[in-house]
């Protein structure tokens, strides 16, 4: 009799726990107010339009941005849960989805310039294509970068074993001045960087993501966030909110170019070739969205840059569905 009494009053209390630790409330709605969404950006542009558009007005909940100079530690961040949500490109996303299961795809952006990302070389530089970088020193930016991918696709392109290249891996600030000082031959980079160096630099692009990269980059967040039910529900408000910003950049380019001009402190000229290469739109999360990543993150694989294979379509979260 003891034995049937027992068991029932664990089960009851195992219940409990497992309600209490599901996020779930049985109170109503979560209350945003108490919720800061903490969003990683890098170099301040997205948080500039998205402040600008006035896309954040009325929200109930904080917003809180964090500054990166490139995704990769962005992506660090946010699996360390020091951020909920972060945005980064397909290359940097694969990067971290191979070595985790805590970070989930939420948001899918589009450029069709690609974001200004490009292979380039130096004003004089005697390099005329792709070919010509065997024995040379190159930098892809950060590893596992959108720039590291585009220089692995080049030199695949171009018939080139990335061995037979130098690969340096450095920070933007420090690639740009590598590139100015002589100390690296080429630089696979992206916007504002590479703006900057054509604009300022004189800096000439060797090869463009045109037919070789996808343009996506992605709201990211952790399953941690997800798991939360205000951190979810803040974070689906604020998918729509951004889109609705990016949308504002595309109807307003003289307000959007002068956003990065500020942002920058750069001439018009640098600001006006930003603005319009940064132009994007969102899109659905559908299949075959998740397809075209799924062969970019196959060809990262081959390219043994992927710690692990990736299967993208179980990190897609669609915030329409209800929370786990």
């Amino acid at each position: 009799m003891t034995r049937r009494l027992i068991l029932p009053a664990l089960l009851s209390t195992l219940a409990v726990v497992l309600a209490g630790c599901s996020g779930a409330s049985d109170d109503g709605p979560a209350d945003l107010s108490q919720v800061t969404l903490r969003v990683g950006d890098q170099a301040g542009i997205q948080q500039a339009v998205v402040e600008a558009s006035g896309a954040l007005e009325g929200t109930p909940y904080t917003v809180e941005w964090a500054q990166f100079p490139a995704a990769a530690p962005v992506l660090e961040a946010l699996r360390g849960e020091a951020i909920d949500a972060g945005i980064a490109g397909d290359a940097p996303t694969l990067t971290a989805l191979s070595s985790t299961d805590r970070i989930r795809i939420v948001e899918a952006t589009r450029s069709p310039s690609q974001g200004g990302l490009a292979l380039l070389v130096g004003q004089d530089s005697p390099i005329r294509s792709v070919a010509d970088l065997r024995g040379k020193t190159v930098s892809p930016t950060t590893q596992g970068s959108i720039g590291h991918y585009l220089l692995l696709r080049s030199l695949e392109e171009a018939g080139v074993p990335p061995a037979e290249v130098n690969i340096s891996f450095l920070q933007p600030v420090d690639a740009a001045a590598a590139m100015n000082s002589g100390a690296i031959d080429a630089w696979s980079t992206w916007d504002p960087y590479t703006a900057v160096a054509q604009q300022e630099s004189g800096a000439r692009i060797l090869r463009d993501a045109e037919g070789l990269g996808t343009g996506l980059t992605f709201l990211n967040a952790n399953t941690a966030a997800l798991e939360d039910a205000g951190t979810r529900a803040a974070l689906t408000d604020f998918t729509e909110r951004y889109a609705r910003a990016l949308q504002w950049a595309r109807e307003n380019p003289q307000d959007n170019s002068a956003i990065y001009a500020t942002l920058t402190g750069r001439p018009a000229a640098v600001a006006d070739l930003m603005a319009d290469r940064a132009q994007r739109a969102t899109e659905p999360l559908s299949p075959e969205l998740t397809a075209e990543l799924q062969e970019v993150a196959d060809r990262y694989v081959g390219y043994d840059v992927l710690r692990n294979p990736v299967d993208v379509a179980s990190a897609m979260e669609d915030l329409g569905a209800p929370a786990p």
